[in-house]
């Protein structure tokens, strides 16, 4: 068993529908499935959820392979079981990534380790046809296959309100970036899981570890929570911790 580079430069060769909308993907995992006992054995896929105003799509993105990767403990990462231990660009997981990429997403920010990172993409999603080779390679008669992907970024998961603002134009003295109540909550989650890690962990460690804590998922603002945690600005601005080179100490 080894650890799989989740990044799209790293990839081998070889609920309620939407479609052409703007939405934000609230929620992204791996898991495993059996597409409801369609497929022999369990396999990973990655499960992206997209918040569209008041309502959810929740989307599969093949992996490939017939038992080859397992979703982690906490499903922001991928492991590989045999000899194949990447997938391929031509999944569909290769092919939303390579979409995002396509639409300006900047490549060095793609997280090696942890997909999580992608929570807070604001963008635009639509059915796009592909072309699929191999025993996969569309059949005389069969409907065209298609995969739902990102045409154009609205919003990095790391671009604050007000640079948005900022970037419109608009003027000096809105309301403040960071509320007061969200800081002191994710303040408060982060320092106990600091304390919980013997007072020391890595940026990517911390952000693992509160993807999958109750009090985020709790917290009524889960998007707005995981976002505040991610900005090194914020995480350098508490006085509750010290953050240098990608660590943080309490």
């Amino acid at each position: 068993m080894g650890k799989v580079d989740l990044r799209y430069e790293a990839l081998a060769e070889g609920g309620t529908f939407f479609d052409d909308f703007d939405g934000v993907i609230s929620d992204i995992r791996f898991i495993m499935t059996d597409y409801n006992g369609k497929a022999k054995t369990p396999v990973a896929v990655c499960k992206v959820t997209l918040r569209v105003g008041d309502d959810e799509s929740t989307q599969f993105y093949a992996l490939g392979g017939d038992g080859d990767f397992v979703a982690n403990e906490t499903g922001t990462g991928l492991e590989f079981l045999k000899a194949k231990t990447k997938p391929t660009k031509q999944t569909n997981y290769g092919r939303f990534l390579k979409s995002l990429i396509d639409a300006g997403f900047p490549e060095n920010k793609m997280d090696a380790d942890d997909i999580s990172y992608l929570v807070g993409l604001d963008a635009h999603w639509l059915t796009s046809p592909v072309e699929s080779t191999g025993s996969n390679k569309k059949k005389e008669g069969e409907k065209e296959h298609t995969v739902l992907l990102c045409t154009k970024i609205n919003k990095l998961p790391w671009e604050s309100d007000a640079a948005k603002g900022k970037a419109k134009g608009k003027a000096k003295g809105n309301a403040k970036v960071v509320d007061d109540d969200l800081a002191n909550i994710v303040a408060g989650i982060i320092q106990g899981i600091a304390i919980d890690n013997d007072g020391e962990m890595t940026k990517a460690a911390m952000l693992s570890a509160m993807f999958k804590s109750p009090d985020v998922d709790n917290s009524g603002n889960k998007k707005g929570v995981l976002q505040l945690a991610k900005d090194d600005t914020f995480l350098k601005s508490r006085s509750e911790w010290q953050f240098e080179g990608g660590i943080l100490t309490i």
